[in-house]
């Protein structure tokens, strides 16, 4: 999506996270290729959104390290736009005193912004609501914004934090179609599991903080430590 250099690649090396006695990450490596739609998947309190954070810069880690191109990486929010990573949250975080069209604008990065805001919106479905304030809009309408405005930044990397989340099977099956087609490298976490399956090209599985597995979706599926963990079933 973006002209800007492709990303040789995000990796997080031996990440461990602890606040106060509690360990919300531990040890957890992941490498990113550029153009990958990679899930990561795990019950509640499993570390996915520690993870993200850790990302974005919001949280530093105990330990460990991140890359990014190859090179020593230490985020900063405030940098992440100028980057190319874009990030949607697991609600709906619209300024309400914008309209939907300014609150997508808040995510361009040049001088097109208004014309490059309506194509997103317009990819989104939503481009109709472009002069609504967002709070009187529908969720489900207020998570396609949400998308518009990460997707009008043009990242090299999307990171998405539970898109599907209050959509009903309709609308993700829309959501799918479009993390497939957005033709950029994709962080997704996720507990919508046909839409992992479907989009992903590898997954990352999360338990207690811990890496308990990382494979195509086919290999989690048949993974005895994912079904106990994740899944319900004993292995």
């Amino acid at each position: 999506m973006s002209t800007d250099p492709p990303l040789k690649e995000l990796a997080l090396h031996n990440i461990t996270v602890r606040f106060g006695g509690l360990t919300a990450l531990d040890d957890v490596s992941l490498r990113v290729a550029p153009g990958r739609i990679v899930g990561v998947i795990g019950p509640n309190g499993a570390g996915k959104t520690t993870l993200f954070n850790v990302i974005c810069g919001f949280v530093n880690p105990t330990s460990g390290s991140l890359t990014l191109d190859g090179q020593p990486w230490r985020p900063r929010p405030h940098h992440l736009n100028r980057l190319g990573i874009a990030r949607t949250l697991q609600g709906v975080g619209q300024f309400a005193g914008m309209t939907v069209l300014e609150n997508v604008m808040v995510g361009a990065r040049n001088r097109h912004a208004e014309r490059e805001a309506l194509t997103a919106l317009e990819r989104c479905g939503v481009a109709r609501y472009a002069g609504a304030h967002p709070g009187a809009l529908p969720y489900a309408i207020r998570k396609r914004i949400e998308l518009a405005r990460a997707l009008v930044a043009k990242p090299r990397i999307l990171m998405l934090d539970e898109p599907a989340g209050g959509l009903d099977p309709d609308e993700i099956r829309w959501l799918g179609t479009l993390i497939k087609e957005v033709g950029t490298t994709v962080l997704l976490v996720e507990h919508h599991m046909d839409l992992v399956m479907s989009v992903c090209d590898e997954i990352l599985v999360l338990d207690f903080g811990r890496s308990i597995a990382l494979g195509t979706p086919g290999e989690i599926s048949e993974n005895p430590r994912v079904t106990e963990a994740y899944l319900g079933a004993p292995a």
